[in-house]
């Protein structure tokens, strides 16, 4: 190679260096960078996201753009499955990641997909590179750019996307479907006084053949109060529950074709105080026979019973924790269930506490699970 060869292979070198410093500085000093983002797309219309984003473990918090405001089952945790805490403004979402090098955040939207004739179409207005996943033996009929890759395997379209906004537009070949039945409408109490809390819950079963979501519309005195989606796997159910503080009167709920109602009364007088105390000692008293005589079985017969929609890796769980004194740490749990993947475990667990059955506890770096009962 002559001298005039090699100073151009000097300069190529030197510019690529550069080039490669500068995109690591940038995304050092905007906080993160992200590495991943997957839509898996369902034949009912719902995306599951899952975002894999690298941040600055010095930075309090990172910001990014999210594909859509609204957002269901959110989930936002560290590389060591920790859950981590966010706050929402529009499509942007700040999360506190202090000390994490790695995030992943998922949820489910129903805004990015519409129908319509029966031709499903997915719209993106993405500002970050993306892998869409379409459902099985879906059939593109339309596409408003050329993707950086478009790809079939086991009947799942899969494609590359660029930065840009989409318009993708398929069909899907007629199979079983989800279908849902809402049973079993309940509001505890059904009267309470002003300031108190009411309970309204239902339960929701797929009984059709696939997977598929459903979403629970909470209506009071005629008016939408809340709405709850779910997905459930076929043959699954689960309880749904809504808790509302509402000022003096009765009102009527509606859920799905389903009526029930409660009544908020004025707060009791002073001159009613002594009442109240006697109601409150007989309430004591009849609550510690039933504690007495709940000791009589196990605490997971007590949980079942109380929860009796637990999945059977609910159950499981729950046992084991009930073996190991009441508490485990999460690595003894995934070690105990080495078929339930991380994440599934972690979800798991969550859901759980959600239904308080159990706290998650951080102790050093590891979380520590207690069984409440």
């Amino acid at each position: 190679m002559n001298r005039s060869g090699i100073k151009i292979h000097l300069v190529s070198v030197v510019c690529l260096f550069l080039m490669v410093k500068a995109f690591t500085v940038s995304a050092y000093e905007s906080g993160y960078q992200i590495e991943s983002v997957e839509l898996m797309t369902y034949r009912d219309g719902v995306v599951h996201v899952n975002s894999l984003i690298a941040v600055n473990e010095t930075f309090p918090s990172t910001s990014f753009e999210l594909l859509t405001s609204s957002l269901d089952n959110v989930l936002v945790m560290d590389e060591n499955f920790t859950v981590l805490d966010y706050v929402m403004e529009a499509n942007n979402m700040t999360i506190f990641s202090f000390g994490a090098s790695r995030v992943r955040v998922e949820y489910d939207t129903i805004a990015l997909t519409e129908k319509e004739s029966g031709v499903w179409t997915l719209n993106l207005q993405n500002p970050y590179d993306v892998s869409v996943y379409l459902p099985l033996e879906s059939t593109i009929v339309y596409l408003n750019n050329i993707p950086l890759s478009l790809n079939t395997e086991n009947g799942i379209i899969t494609l590359s996307l660029y930065p840009s906004k989409w318009e993708i537009s398929y069909i899907l070949p007629i199979v079983g479907s989800a279908l849902f039945k809402v049973s079993d409408l309940t509001a505890i109490p059904a009267e309470v006084e002003t300031g108190d809390e009411v309970v309204i819950s239902v339960v929701v079963e797929n009984f059709g053949d696939v997977e598929g979501s459903y979403t629970i519309v909470l209506s009071i005195n005629g008016e939408e109060e809340d709405a709850k989606t779910v997905i459930l796997e076929s043959g699954a159910s689960t309880k749904v529950e809504f808790k509302v503080k509402k000022d003096t009167g009765t009102y009527d709920i509606e859920i799905d074709n389903l009526t029930t109602h409660f009544k908020v009364n004025v707060a009791p007088s002073i001159s009613n105080y002594f009442l109240h105390a006697i109601i409150l000692i007989i309430i004591v008293i009849v609550v510690s026979l039933l504690i007495m005589r709940r000791r009589r079985t196990s605490r997971s017969e007590g949980i079942f019973e109380e929860h009796p929609h637990l999945r059977r890796e609910d159950r499981e769980v729950i046992k084991f924790l009930e073996k190991s004194g009441g508490k485990a740490f999460e690595t003894e749990i995934r070690d105990n269930f080495p078929e339930i993947p991380k994440t599934s475990l972690w979800r798991l667990i969550k859901r759980l506490e959600k239904m308080e059955v159990v706290s998650v506890k951080r102790i050093g770096l590891q979380n520590q699970v207690i069984l409440k009962r």
